[in-house]
């Protein structure tokens, strides 16, 4: 009765898949190489995973593997190639169409196009498969608060935190849904319990925004810009844009360019930045990085969810 409740909560039992040992050993190779994030790591991986598949070319997890850093490519080099990643995707679909970790590989695709209502169903589908990983719960959860579903946001990141309570950045996320919602008072209380100093910071620079403390925002908004510049360029930027300030947020958002920061790959999906998408400066910004809507929604990519 026992075995029988498991299979039915929990469905099949995980397979491991089946293919050559040397490939397996390229494979985990690589995915040890592209964790490391950096260029040359990421090339070193993109090169063992492309090894791999000339032994096996059915190797599903390689084909997620290489799509994967061509996206992460995309983000530590700011040259990488987002249609690659696709046509990676959809051959790593095709071979294992049920695979967790290539269906959340490949939401998080749909998010960097923009295309969020789909990166919220391939989430939602990759965390009923799996889920008590908190790393699914905190990346459904910024798609939602993206998306403007904001309750769902914060039940998701709550989720998060029951899951794995130190999460660095969910209370801020908490935070800015809060904000979003128009509770900049319980915004606030939520930043100042975030551990990461970097991402309180930025909380706080928009929550004392919003509340009429501008003292206490260009206090904060300083303190970011002293110690994190460049690591956070990105963050600096919308959050002059929530304040308003339209020069001064164009003027990171390139400084982001400089930096390679990696935030500019979520750019498409944001609502962050949403004071400034009438700006006329927006549109070409965004074309000037391939990331308009013209230049996104001509990379092909269609994913179909296992019934």
């Amino acid at each position: 009765m026992a075995a029988q409740l498991k299979v039915t909560l929990l469905g099949a039992a995980p397979t491991v898949e089946a293919t050559d040992l040397a490939a397996y050993a390229l494979y985990l190779q690589a995915r040890q190489l592209g964790r490391q994030g950096t260029a040359e790591g990421l090339e070193r991986s993109m090169a063992l995973y492309q090894q791999a598949l000339a032994i096996d070319p059915d190797y599903a997890a390689a084909w997620a593997g290489l799509a994967r850093d061509a996206q992460l490519g995309y983000i530590a080099v700011y040259h990488g190639d987002l249609a690659a990643a696709a046509r990676h995707l959809e051959r790593a679909l095709a071979l294992d169409p049920t695979d967790s970790d290539i269906i959340a590989n490949a939401a998080i695709l749909a998010r960097s196009l923009g295309r969020l209502d789909e990166a919220i169903a391939l989430q939602e589908y990759a965390v009923a498969r799996d889920p008590v990983n908190p790393i699914g719960h905190a990346r459904l959860g910024l798609f939602y608060l993206w998306a403007g579903r904001l309750d769902e946001s914060i039940a998701s990141y709550r989720t998060t935190l029951s899951l794995s309570p130190g999460r660095i950045g969910a209370k801020h996320n908490i935070a800015v849904a809060l904000l979003l919602k128009g509770e900049p008072e319980a915004a606030l209380a939520a930043i100042q319990q975030e551990s990461s100093e970097l991402w309180r910071t930025v909380g706080l620079s928009m929550a004392y925004h919003v509340l009429g403390q501008a003292a206490e925002s260009d206090a904060a908004l300083a303190e970011l810009i002293d110690k994190y510049r460049q690591e956070a360029a990105y963050n600096i930027a919308y959050v002059l844009a929530l304040r308003g300030e339209a020069d001064r947020a164009f003027e990171w958002l390139d400084k982001a360019v400089q930096y390679n920061d990696p935030g500019l790959v979520e750019i498409a999906a944001t609502n962050l930045f949403a004071n400034i998408h009438d700006d006329p400066r927006w549109l070409p910004f965004l074309e000037s990085i391939g990331k308009s809507p013209d230049q996104l929604a001509a990379i092909e990519f269609e994913v179909r969810l296992p019934k």
